[in-house]
């Protein structure tokens, strides 16, 4: 069946392309897509091949997170029914244009240990969102922290708004740095406690003025800089201070490894998602909890994807989530 997809065809080209999609193999489910959602980022990353953890396979179809109905299951498929609405992560076939993860596109298949039941109360445009989101709540949940407690985020992007909002799920009191003020507004609202504009303010001074001086429990790093390192080692108690550092990071070391160690911070790396995760993401959206909807500053139709990625690659102002809709032709 010929299918639209958005296809990496060279570094820094985007088109919108038709391919030829198989039926479901044996253990796989075929979803029509009603919501994708980019990954800012890594598929920004992957677009310009320099993402390390592999080389971009051009051409490719990109994205790993997408929300629509069943329309056909494949051999060997138990416990899901056509008509059902699931979050689809990978998408598998084969063919010129490779999958790279493979979820942009109108119809793909996708194998059943990547299928999640949506629940009613958690919308298309959040669901479509499920993995980022995910990284998130995974980097909140691998600090030790009471309620109560102070945690800074460094990065007002998706991955840091998303771990401010299961920090706060956690009961954390939660501060959000970044520089640009439309995300900024975006995280006082829906996302952090309190927000710092590091391009205006003084950030340690700034924190310490909201915390009354207190050390903080935690710091998830989604920038991932020596610079932001620097910055916010003093505001973890000496032995007791936890980083999350989270997100993708090019390259080999650049974190100043020895001041981690004089001053005995706790250090946690994560990536990738699995199934508990996800899950657990899920409940705390259909509790309100976490939620994709406030962040989405574009909302289009899945042809406009090639415009979207040139604003990513150019790093436009304004720009956070950008959810596209597959429902119109």
């Amino acid at each position: 069946m010929q299918t639209d997809a958005i296809v990496f065809t060279e570094v820094g080209q985007v088109a919108l392309q038709q391919l030829n999609m198989p039926d479901p193999a044996p253990g796989q489910v075929q979803v029509r897509t009603l919501f994708s959602t980019i990954s800012n980022g890594t598929e920004g990353w992957i677009l310009a091949d320099r993402f390390t953890w592999g080389k971009t396979p051009y051409p490719c179809v990109p994205g790993y997170q997408r929300v629509g109905v069943i329309e056909s299951l494949g051999p060997q498929v138990g416990g899901w029914r056509v008509g059902d609405r699931v979050m689809a992560t990978i998408g598998l076939w084969s063919g010129p244009v490779q999958p790279y993860s493979g979820a942009h596109v109108a119809l793909g298949n996708t194998p059943v240990s990547e299928l999640y039941a949506v629940p009613d109360s958690v919308s298309d445009v959040d669901a479509s969102a499920l993995v980022v989101a995910q990284v998130g709540y995974n980097a909140a949940s691998r600090a030790v922290l009471q309620p109560g407690d102070w945690a800074v985020v460094y990065g007002d992007g998706l991955i840091g708004q998303f771990g401010a909002q299961a920090l706060r799920a956690r009961g954390a009191r939660v501060i959000l740095v970044g520089h640009r003020k439309g995300r900024l507004d975006l995280a006082a609202a829906h996302a952090a406690d309190s927000v710092i504009n590091a391009r205006e303010q003084e950030v340690v001074k700034a924190v310490h003025q909201l915390t009354g001086g207190r050390a903080v429990t935690v710091v998830l790093d989604s920038i991932q800089t020596e610079k932001a390192q620097r910055e916010y080692v003093p505001l973890l108690e000496k032995g007791q201070g936890q980083i999350v550092y989270t997100g993708f990071t090019p390259g080999t070391v650049w974190a100043d490894m020895a001041l981690l160690q004089q001053r005995e911070l706790t250090t946690h790396f994560v990536s990738g998602w699995n199934r508990g995760r996800m899950e657990s993401t899920l409940e705390l959206m259909a509790k309100g909890r976490m939620q994709l909807r406030p962040l989405v500053t574009h909302l289009v139709p899945y042809s406009e994807a090639p415009a979207m990625y040139r604003m990513v690659q150019r790093k436009i102002a304004g720009i956070l989530g950008i959810t596209l809709d597959w429902r119109k032709g």
